[in-house]
């Protein structure tokens, strides 16, 4: 349990720093985000930073639940790491690419856990 409060605390002291950045420069006012489309692999969220988008509620348009809520989803089963990922695609702050990546996939699962780790 102390682990895991330890593991929060440092993660969301982490987030409080990059999230702000990133949110913001993902964002657009228009349905359409032709830095997503056409961002290289590379320069593309990194699961780290997406788990963290997902965490604090930045996914919440597209049917991904926040903070305690996603977590006991993703506890559960219900919402996968693909999940995540299709929202973001659908919110254009990943491109379409992401959605067939199967390593990213796989830290993104790996990041996940995290949440759920005792």
């Amino acid at each position: 349990m102390r682990r895991s409060i330890s593991v929060l605390l440092t993660t969301l002291f982490l987030s409080a720093t990059i999230l702000p950045a990133a949110a913001q420069a993902q964002t657009t006012p228009t349905s359409f985000n032709p830095y997503a489309a056409n961002q290289p692999s590379g320069n593309q969220l990194k699961p780290f930073n997406l788990a963290y988008l997902a965490y604090q509620g930045y996914l919440k348009d597209q049917n991904i639940p926040s903070n305690g809520a996603l977590m006991s989803a993703i506890a559960s089963g219900t919402i996968t790491a693909q999940d995540i990922i299709q929202a973001a695609v659908k919110a254009n702050r990943l491109p379409e690419q992401a959605l067939s990546d199967r390593g990213y996939r796989h830290n993104l699962e790996n990041q996940l856990q995290e949440f759920t780790a005792d």
